[in-house]
């Protein structure tokens, strides 16, 4: 997997897209519904005042990593999740040895 199919796959396993909307191709007909049902989402998240880190927990994170682990994603991710994980106010927040033992943690179940 190259770091654009890493990222989106694991973007759902972060809760950040819509399940199943990494796995359908571009010129498939279903994106065109995929992108009108995340664009709906969107607005509703809007109206909540549902941001990313009241998503975003360090579980996700661990979840996300397991998930690139297991597809044999790119190693790009790590950096992502670095900065995703050190954004400010996101709960759980991570430094390089915390995500570390997060992969291990991930690697042994």
């Amino acid at each position: 997997m190259f770091t654009a199919n890493t990222m989106s796959s694991s973007f759902e396993a972060l809760g950040m897209s819509l399940l199943g909307s990494s796995q359908m191709a571009s010129p498939d007909p279903e994106k065109a519904d995929s992108a009108a049902a995340s664009a709906r989402v969107l607005v509703e998240a809007i109206k909540k005042d549902l941001k990313p880190r009241d998503i975003i927990t360090r579980k996700s994170i661990e979840n996300a990593i397991a998930l690139v682990m297991a597809t044999g994603g790119s190693t790009n991710a790590v950096l992502h999740f670095l900065a995703i994980a050190s954004a400010p106010k996101c709960p759980g927040r991570s430094t390089t040895s915390n995500a570390s033992a997060s992969a291990c943690r991930c690697c042994a179940t």
